[in-house]
């Protein structure tokens, strides 16, 4: 099954970045007495939608034909969805795309008598992960190694990242967290509520110095480090 993975992927992975989407798994597995070839995709800049996953069946359908000789030994059933909001992580790539985020992991022996761990990923590379989670009280810095993952996943409860324009439209009227490259009236870091933007700027709403009155925050794009929409303050 792992040749016939690599093949489907091989097919995949450089017409679907072209097309704006990232190629994110390929599973194939039986399901129900059938084999299904699932594959999962976002886009590389905001969030995939119902509308590009009808799109990227004929894509992902006319580039896995081409493979000669046909590599599947029966007859399969496609699955072309998102990855969903706890999507695994195990490639460079997803660790990569991860960073900064909170996730989930469970290992296969336990690390100081616990094998789940739940986290912000702040580092990884070929061998370790490193979580910021609390301990005892305090934010620490866990490493563990790679080889020892059972399983690791996005957390359910999950701030998203805002980047595209795609992104700033699903959270008009939600709170978001905005931090910028430079102080803008003496301030690096905004929350409040996302009122409108453009591709220049954002307008934020939210409580004055003295949290009596609401004030209008514009600010520009081009000095935004990282922005987010959350619902913890």
């Amino acid at each position: 099954m792992s040749e016939i993975i690599n093949q489907v992927r091989d097919v995949l992975e450089q017409p679907l970045t072209d097309a704006g989407f990232d190629l994110w798994d390929v599973i194939y597995e039986p399901q129900d007495g059938d084999m299904v070839l699932r594959v999962l995709v976002d886009r590389l800049a905001g969030s995939i939608s119902m509308d590009d996953l009808v799109l990227l069946t004929e894509l992902i359908g006319d580039q896995v034909d081409t493979i000669q000789p046909d590599p599947f030994p029966t007859a399969y059933m496609m699955d072309i969805s998102s990855p969903g909001a706890e999507r695994p992580l195990v490639r460079d790539h997803d660790f990569a795309w991860a960073m900064e985020q909170k996730i989930v992991v469970k290992l296969k022996m336990p690390v100081d008598k616990q094998d789940d761990f739940e986290g912000i990923l702040v580092a990884a590379d070929t061998d370790t992960i490193t979580l910021m989670m609390p301990i005892k009280g305090k934010q620490q810095k866990v490493a563990l190694d790679r080889a020892n993952i059972k399983l690791a996943k996005m957390a359910l409860n999950q701030d998203r990242i805002l980047q595209a324009d795609e992104d700033f439209a699903w959270a008009l009227n939600k709170f978001v967290h905005v931090s910028t490259y430079k102080k803008i009236d003496g301030v690096k870091d905004f929350m409040g509520e996302l009122t409108a933007f453009t591709a220049e700027d954002l307008t934020i709403s939210m409580s004055d110095e003295t949290g009596e009155e609401s004030i209008e925050v514009v600010l520009p794009r081009d000095v935004i480090a990282k922005a987010r929409q959350t619902n913890n303050f």
